[in-house]
């Protein structure tokens, strides 16, 4: 029984569903390509790269220049903007 839960738990581990998490940054706003709905967030770590979607909320707070927190999910190396707010 405990290997069959052990391969369950290692089988879904490398199923699709399982590598989707999200995750949240804080920065400014470098640009916005809406015609390739993307957006590019300056961090303290470098500049990041996202993909805005049909359902991101806030998307009227990413101006260039402006400070925000961008909630996030990544998908297959793809970083998915669930959410844009202006940052504290």
């Amino acid at each position: 029984m405990k290997k069959i839960i052990g391969s369950l738990i290692f089988a879904m581990a490398l199923s699709p569903a399982a590598r989707l998490w999200s995750a949240e940054l804080t920065g400014t706003v470098a640009k916005v390509d809406r015609a390739k709905n993307l957006i590019v967030v300056r961090t303290d770590k470098g500049q990041e790269t996202l993909e805005l979607v049909k359902d991101t909320k806030g998307v009227e707070h990413a101006k260039e220049g402006s400070k925000v927190m961008v909630k996030f999910s990544e998908k297959d190396g793809v970083a998915k903007v669930s959410g844009i707010a202006p940052a504290q």
